[in-house]
């Protein structure tokens, strides 16, 4: 079994896990962040720099995100703030209810830069305006542009840097999934991807909210998918994983291994054609939340950890294996479960607060309805036990740990706040 959360996260001097000593000298750190990539791959992917950076490091099975949604999800990976706390809710982009990520919360950019680190930020922000540049977030650097120009980019400035330095780079791909539909007739399947286990008929013991959404949404593109469909739908996503690892290999290629950390995750995931869904939406499916964690550096174990946790416990925890106190208190995280939080899908608002152990999720709506399941009897999640009187006691403990964490509901009024 690997490191356990606390030890992990809220260690002493002996941050990220079963360490070893720190590196002698400040280490560079790496962070390289996919765009919607699921932990929960449906079929053999080819990744051959990412199996060599978990060779070197420690890779958690259980990493979620605090939201499966873009802005919210990345605000909690550059403050260690969950998205109620960080202000940003939702998305911050033109159509959608969320506003911009506040400079003056402390973010990975500003945190490291204050202790001397050189920073640069590469590829997609989304958490508002970038337009002249990043500096206000702590990030003297910033570029954008496609995958290729991106990873290009941050290999340049990886080699001027004489070090310390903080890089982070946010590539889009699989984002690119979306083009799916249009490129659908043409993509092949790919052996030994499996079709999904549940499809659109699962959605009648849910919540009504997910079937408002899935038949007047982005569920409308895939009402008529067959099985074969998914597969190649499926086929199409793990292409779009492989192109993301060429170019993590082709910027650890810039880098010094031999003191730097780097860091390999995901926003969120993707539904993945469960329950007949395809990309994302106000659910808090496995396929959504679960996402990727690779951290590999000097001094960092190596192995697979099955230890709990979420993206905000990311950057106190890279912050303290360099030598960084990250400003302000803390809630110590719960070792046994994760707690995380939906706001809205552009102006479709359906707030959602759940909670996650080893055996049961809740995801408890604010208009009061629930799921409930059992994950050891039913990892796709297709018996929603809400209510039954035969887990009723288990099932209240867990709304009990919901109201400790984020009492009350929020209003369907509420807009999201900076600060």
């Amino acid at each position: 079994m690997g490191p356990t959360r606390r030890r992990f996260f809220v260690g002493s001097a002996v941050a990220l896990g079963s360490l070893a000593a720190q590196p002698r000298a400040r280490p560079n750190v790496l962070l390289v962040m996919s765009d919607q990539e699921s932990a929960l791959l449906p079929g053999p992917v080819n990744l051959p720099h990412r199996a060599r950076l978990s060779g070197r490091g420690l890779s958690f099975s259980y990493a979620f995100c605090n939201t499966p949604q873009c802005s919210p999800a990345r605000a909690s990976l550059l403050t260690g703030l969950e998205p109620h706390e960080s202000g940003v809710l939702t998305n911050v982009d033109e159509g959608s209810l969320g506003k911009p990520l506040s400079p003056s919360i402390p973010t990975m950019g500003s945190v490291f830069q204050k202790a001397g680190y050189t920073t640069g930020y590469f590829g997609k922000w989304h958490l508002g305006n970038e337009s002249g540049g990043l500096k206000e977030y702590g990030f003297e650097t910033y570029s954008a542009g496609n995958d290729g120009q991106v990873t290009a980019d941050a290999r340049a400035w990886i080699r001027r840097q004489k070090g310390p330095w903080l890089g982070w780079v946010s590539l889009l791909n699989p984002h690119d999934i979306y083009h799916f539909p249009e490129d659908a007739i043409k993509t092949l399947s790919r052996p030994g991807v499996r079709a999904p286990f549940s499809d659109r008929s699962d959605l009648f013991n849910k919540p009504s909210e997910q079937r408002e959404y899935a038949e007047k949404d982005q569920g409308r593109e895939t009402l008529d998918y067959s099985a074969r469909d998914w597969i190649r739908y499926r086929s199409y996503y793990l292409r779009l994983i492989e192109k993301v690892d060429a170019q993590l290999g082709a910027i650890l290629g810039a880098v010094d291994l031999s003191n730097t950390i780097v860091v390999y995750t995901s926003d969120h995931g993707d539904a993945l054609g469960e329950h007949g869904l395809p990309f994302k939406g106000p659910f808090m499916h496995e396929e959504l939340i679960r996402i990727p964690l690779v951290i590999a550096g000097p001094g960092i174990s190596k192995g697979v950890s099955d230890a709990m946790t979420t993206q905000a416990e990311l950057a106190p925890a890279v912050a303290k294996f360099a030598g960084i106190t990250w400003p302000g208190v803390r809630r110590a995280p719960d070792p046994h479960a994760v707690f995380l939080e939906y706001y809205a899908k552009q102006k479709w608002v359906n707030p959602i607060r759940t909670v996650r152990t080893r055996q049961w999720k809740l995801n408890w709506y604010d208009s009061g309805h629930k799921e409930f399941y059992d994950l050891a009897a039913d990892p796709h999640e297709t018996i929603n036990l809400a209510n039954d009187p035969a887990f009723a006691e288990v099932q209240s403990k867990l709304e009990t740990r919901i109201e400790a964490w984020r009492p009350g509901k929020q209003p369907a009024s509420a807009r999201p706040t900076t600060g």
